[in-house]
């Protein structure tokens, strides 16, 4: 069995932009740092332009809203995870999917 790197955040809530355009937005995602690279990789899945398909090596915007921690009860509530911004390159682009690997995390506040 070969072992998967653990995720470092998940959300069902994202947009795509590419070349400045809204791509198409995602309606579930992962972020998982690459074993080999020490970087985030992004795997996601939502509704993407066909016309897209020819952007695979180029750059993209992955604004992403992250899933709260959930909590129990008793105990002290979780920060709220905080909207931030994955750049990165295209690895692979479907209508259906994307891959962006090599990417840089930028806090939303900072833009």
């Amino acid at each position: 069995m070969i072992a998967t790197p653990a995720t470092a955040a998940h959300g069902a809530h994202g947009q795509l932009l590419i070349g400045g355009l809204r791509a198409g937005v995602l309606t579930e995602w992962r972020i998982v740092i690459s074993p080999t690279t020490n970087m985030p990789t992004l795997f996601g899945t939502g509704r993407i332009g066909r016309y897209y398909a020819q952007a695979v090596g180029g750059t993209v915007r992955a604004e992403l809203t992250p899933t709260p921690t959930p909590y129990r009860i008793g105990r002290k509530r979780p920060a709220a995870a905080k909207p931030f911004v994955l750049v990165g390159r295209i690895a692979e682009l479907t209508g259906k999917s994307i891959t962006i690997s090599h990417g840089t995390v930028e806090r939303k506040e900072q833009l």
